[in-house]
């Protein structure tokens, strides 16, 4: 009987344990922070008022996304945006391409006129930066580049490199950022082409889908200070790294760098952009912390917006890097191309081809033997990019 009183109680111990067990778990809640279960959205506004002869402006408005969002872009469409000048002249910006980038006609700004940004987004909010002071850039001096092994990388790299000075030592604080161009192939150029009623067709060599361009602006953030020097100097400052048989290196490259000169706070804002974003990406995607620009909201005085207006004039000078400079550097795309025999559903009238997979294009014909592949190995244009050779392509 003791025996058995002992079994009994440590059955009892038993049960209360896994029911206080069980009654935790039920209990328990997840903790979703404030920050992440929070849907705003705020406001992002890029861009500078350019003061350069005959310049259009160009800003980009977009929402800051959130830990819950699975979109890589937000832009904020329908707003009305407008460059200010101190002395009452309007100057519109429009979103022609519907996708938040917001650009005026070509203007010739007076730099010696303050100017600052209104915007109304289509919901009726309204902000406005601070009135600014317009500078001069000085010009880029050079844009250089070395091909080097980079042991944080385990392979080789192209770093580019600015170099440029203010003769007048006002300039002192410097950003600096790039457009990127190269030249890209589809995988195989085709001569053919269908037409109404999927009748074929020849092309000349300037018709085909063969030879595309691609144009991206850079998301790195490069700044660069003369404040603790003698003279206003800039002297090989990095600005961009390219990693061996990144695909944009693979037959030709242009990249056109752009600097702008900043006033102390602005440089201090910047500053703060690159510490909290450059490792997400950029200025429109999770900002862990708060950045003081100079926009702020007119409707609602407490609601945050992220940005920072200046007024100047651009920099520029472009450089062009080819594959023949880069010995060994090739990408190896994976890509899906194969080549399909097909036959005109009439042999008697094989000028016409039918095949009711759409995504299957005429690649080659000749004497009755017709190949097909898909469109996208056809087509470059599907990698993104324009049929335009750009202007100042070598």
């Amino acid at each position: 009987m003791k025996a058995e009183g002992l079994n009994m109680s440590g059955y009892w111990k038993s049960v209360l344990v896994v029911a206080t067990i069980f009654s935790v778990l039920m209990c328990r809640k997840p903790y979703e922070p404030p920050a992440i279960k929070a849907s705003s959205h705020i406001l992002a506004i890029d861009g500078v008022i350019d003061i350069g002869a005959n310049s259009s402006t160009q800003f980009v408005l977009t929402r800051s996304r959130s830990l819950l969002d699975s979109v890589t872009d937000l832009p904020e469409l329908g707003a009305q945006v407008m460059i200010q000048s101190a002395a009452g002249a309007n100057y519109p910006l429009i979103d022609t391409g519907a996708n938040g980038i917001y650009v005026s006609d070509p203007l010739n700004l007076d730099p010696g006129q303050k100017y600052q940004l209104a915007v109304t987004t289509s919901e009726g909010s309204k902000y406005l930066s601070e009135l600014v002071t317009p500078k001069i850039s000085a010009p880029i001096d050079s844009v250089n580049w070395e091909l080097v092994q980079d042991p944080s990388f385990g392979t080789q790299v192209v770093n580019v490199y600015v170099n440029s000075h203010d003769p007048t030592n006002s300039t002192k604080f410097y950003r600096w950022d790039y457009l990127e161009t190269w030249e890209h192939l589809s995988t195989y150029e085709t001569f053919w082409a269908l037409g109404p009623g999927n009748l074929e067709y020849g092309l000349f060599p300037s018709q085909t889908t063969h030879t595309c361009w691609s144009t991206l602006l850079s998301t790195q953030i490069a700044l660069g200070t003369t404040i603790t020097l003698s003279s206003d100097v800039i002297s090989q400052i990095k600005v961009a790294t390219i990693t061996k048989d990144d695909p944009k290196m693979d037959i030709g490259y242009s990249m056109l760098v752009r600097q702008y000169p900043l006033d102390q706070q602005a440089y201090t804002y910047w500053l703060n952009v690159q510490k909290n974003s450059q490792s997400l990406g950029g200025l429109f995607d999770l900002q862990p912390g708060q950045l003081p620009g100079n926009i702020h909201g007119v409707t609602n005085p407490k609601d945050p917006v992220v940005g920072y207006v200046s007024a100047c004039s651009i920099g520029e000078k472009r450089i062009f890097i080819s594959n023949n400079q880069l010995p060994g550097w090739q990408s190896n795309p994976s890509v899906n191309c194969p080549v399909k025999m097909a036959f005109p559903p009439d042999l008697n009238n094989i000028v016409y081809w039918n095949n009711p997979d759409t995504t299957l294009q005429l690649y080659y014909y000749s004497g009755g033997i017709m190949l097909i592949t898909y469109k996208s190995c056809l087509n470059c244009t599907y990698q993104g990019g324009t049929l335009v050779k750009p202007d100042f392509w070598q």
